[in-house]
């Protein structure tokens, strides 16, 4: 258990790495305004968490957001490996499912708010990038680590 919560660990982190450095670029060019800083951490860290951080009750501490799907998405890929290894492509699907997971969860916590408060002004018609792009980027974290780290799961 062990190894493959290293493995998990070293692959959600490269993963949600990778799905942050897009996002970063995306927030400094194209949602900055003239008048505002170069980035806007509390955009960022929505857009990255899917909403988790602009929920009230993080307070002064919404930066702490970013822990629950990388956290989340470690634990379970741990849990995964650790009942269901088969070896590489299994392990990059799996790794691919667990952040998959996260943003589902998000996907259908909107959807069901907008069917019960109604849909307002977002763009709830886009959210399922979130799940498929995580996937993607799992997928491609964990070919990384298995041909970089050469960890034994």
């Amino acid at each position: 258990m062990k190894q493959a919560f290293k493995y998990s660990f070293i692959a959600c982190t490269l993963a949600y790495f990778l799905i942050a450095i897009p996002i970063f670029i995306l927030f400094t060019t194209l949602f900055r305004g003239s008048y505002e800083p170069i980035i806007d951490t509390v955009g960022f860290l929505s857009f990255l968490t899917l909403m988790l951080s602009a929920f009230s009750w993080w307070g002064e501490f919404y930066y702490l957001a970013f822990l629950v799907p990388w956290m989340t998405s470690t634990c379970l890929l741990a849990l995964l490996i650790n009942r269901l290894n088969r070896g590489l492509k299994s392990r990059a699907l799996l790794s691919g499912f667990s952040v998959f997971i996260y943003y589902f969860a998000m996907l259908l916590v909107f959807i069901i708010q907008g069917l019960i408060f109604g849909w307002g002004d977002m763009a709830y018609d886009l959210f399922w990038i979130w799940p498929v792009s995580g996937f993607i980027f799992a997928c491609a974290a964990a070919l990384v680590v298995e041909k970089g780290f050469k960890l034994q799961v």
